[in-house]
């Protein structure tokens, strides 16, 4: 019996409550309209509702990221706009760099050329020198012979032979031979063989890089011509060399 009491009560209480509330709404509305009639030159400004509120956040926050996101443009472009320019600045180094690396190239192949030029003048001069040189020699020593024939055809080879001193035939040959070593010892001199050996590398290293570098035909078929003449030349010297070598061990052996 009680619990049906407790229920009972409690099924009462909401109702009453809600019809207490209800007349105290009723009692309060009633009480701002008669004032508001009363007040006729009150303002009558509806409240805000909370939705306005909200849509003002979400137009606020709207517009800030409108402005981030020109912003973030603006950076962008200033960036990319860097960038190029820096890419620009880069590219036109790397062309300047190439240009001064090739203009030294020139200048240094000019530099060799000139060296060589002026070594090879240098050569051809001391080359000249000794062939006249051996030329002479020769001609001395066919003159010396045809004499010694026109003396020994006319009799007076025989004749100066009794009356004055004894004219040594081998003697002026072994002198003449001898003037003729000294001149294909000194072509064939190791400070001439190594100066030929470094015009020659200086030859080929020249070459090389015409090749590497930016084929220049004309360069190329100037400096195989000197090449050639060069080894040309050496060989030569070599040979007449060797040849004297060989006669000296022949007549030692002799």
């Amino acid at each position: 019996m009680i619990n049906t009491l407790q229920s009972f009560r409690t099924s009462l209480t909401p109702n009453v409550l809600s019809n207490a509330s209800r007349h105290s709404i009723s009692r309060t509305q009633f009480i701002c309209l008669s004032k508001s009639t009363g007040d006729g030159t009150s303002d009558s400004d509806p409240p805000k509702p909370e939705g306005d509120t909200r849509r003002q956040e979400l137009l606020a926050r709207i517009a800030m990221l409108q402005t981030s996101k020109v912003r973030l443009t603006d950076f962008l472009d200033e960036r990319s706009d860097y960038l190029t320019k820096f890419a620009e600045e880069a590219n036109a180094e790397f062309d300047k760099v190439g240009e001064d690396a090739m203009k030294d190239l020139d200048e240094a192949s000019s530099r060799i050329l000139e060296t060589i030029e002026s070594k090879m003048q240098a050569f051809e001069e001391s080359a000249g020198l000794n062939r006249l040189e051996i030329e002479e020699n020769d001609n001395k020593l066919a003159e010396f012979e045809e004499k010694i024939v026109e003396d020994r055809n006319e009799g007076l080879f025989f004749k100066s032979f009794r009356d004055k001193k004894p004219l040594d035939v081998e003697k002026a040959r072994e002198e003449t031979e001898r003037i003729q070593e000294v001149t294909k010892v000194s072509a064939g001199s190791k400070s001439r063989r190594n100066i030929y050996l470094g015009l020659i590398g200086i030859l080929v290293v020249a070459i090389a890089d015409s090749f590497v570098s930016s084929p220049d035909w004309r360069k190329v078929a100037v400096l195989g011509a000197i090449l050639v003449a060069l080894l040309t030349q050496f060989v030569y010297e070599q040979t007449l060399l060797s040849e004297e070598v060989d006669k000296g061990k022949g007549n030692k052996k002799e």
